[in-house]
């Protein structure tokens, strides 16, 4: 029988409290059994134990690693510096943790065109290099074709991180459908690639927590991609609320207000629900467009109260 990820997740967390909770001397029957019964978590749950010894046993604490790293040497990149073996072309745009450059590979190897991303040197960078490299293992992990591939990354001898992502050649979805006039059933019918790229995401236990339409471009043959996984979050195996952390605190001051869920905006645990809550936002401004909340100045607060304290517009209305 096939489990999902959830599932397995699950299972394979009832299976080590379960070991956990055994006495020492008993373990090695239990897992005995385990292998008669040719249990398909046995292999994860071993490492998961042998892990667990290791810490028990080992002087970890007496050799934690320098938490201070030395400082990247700040740099201003133009068009023609390299980034591993990748020459920029030009700039694609910037963000608040991030400039984001096209790029093409020239080390003789083969030819490809990419979206190079550079974070900013900053101070704190040791939350900010977590969170690069939590959006690399990402990445790595959600293969689906709707959603921007990565395909290389690294760091270069000066310190700088770098993400090599799948170039698009898009627009906003919004900007796309209005600028095609398209249907209200040609829009819908697009916007079911974005709920499957979401879905897949999801199934692999990631929050994207920022979607909105210029993280949703659509290429000239009509073919959605989900971009910017810098603030997404990992759910817990269980898939209950995931409570916030010091990290995804500050990740979070990232996210886009005017698509932004309730419990972004107040800091409750999250769940997918608050995608979903972005999702039906991105498709009321493709229905209607407008989105859902009639604000007179549209200010930070005003929008946050909206938010929290307005019942939305009917998209009838």
């Amino acid at each position: 029988m096939n489990l999902t990820p959830e599932q397995q997740w699950s299972a394979l967390s009832a299976l080590y409290e379960e070991a956990d909770a055994l006495p020492a001397d008993a373990l090695p029957a239990w897992l005995k059994r385990l292998e008669e019964e040719q249990n398909p978590l046995l292999s994860q749950l071993r490492r998961m134990l042998e892990a667990r010894e290791q810490l028990e046993t080992d002087d970890f604490l007496g050799t934690l690693p320098k938490l201070a790293a030395p400082a990247p040497r700040e740099v201003v990149w133009a068009a023609g510096g390299r980034v591993g073996p990748y020459r920029l072309v030009r700039p694609l745009g910037e963000g608040g943790m991030a400039e984001v450059w096209l790029a093409e590979r020239d080390d003789g190897a083969f030819k490809r065109q990419v979206a190079v991303k550079l974070p900013y040197p900053r101070p704190g960078r040791e939350s900010f290099a977590v969170r690069f490299d939590r959006e690399r293992d990402i990445l790595a992990s959600l293969r689906h074709p709707h959603i921007a591939g990565l395909f290389d990354a690294g760091v270069t001898k000066d310190g700088q991180a770098w993400l090599a992502l799948e170039y698009v050649e898009g627009e906003p979805i919004s900007s796309f459908c209005d600028s095609r006039c398209l249907t209200l059933r040609e829009r819908v019918t697009l916007f079911r690639q974005v709920l499957l790229a979401v879905q897949h995401a999801h199934a692999n236990l990631v929050i994207h927590r920022d979607l909105k339409p210029a993280n949703i471009l659509v290429t000239g043959q009509g073919e959605v991609r989900l971009l910017d996984f810098g603030i997404a979050k990992l759910l817990e195996a269980e898939g209950d609320a995931t409570p916030e952390t010091e990290l995804t605190r500050q990740a979070g001051r990232s996210l886009t207000p005017r698509y932004a869920s309730p419990e972004q905006l107040t800091g409750l645990p999250l769940t997918i629900a608050c995608d979903v809550y972005s999702l039906g936002v991105v498709l009321y401004e493709l229905l209607c467009g407008e989105r859902p909340y009639e604000l007179k100045v549209e200010s930070a607060a005003q929008l946050e109260h909206a938010i929290l304290e307005t019942e939305p517009r009917a998209p009838s209305r």
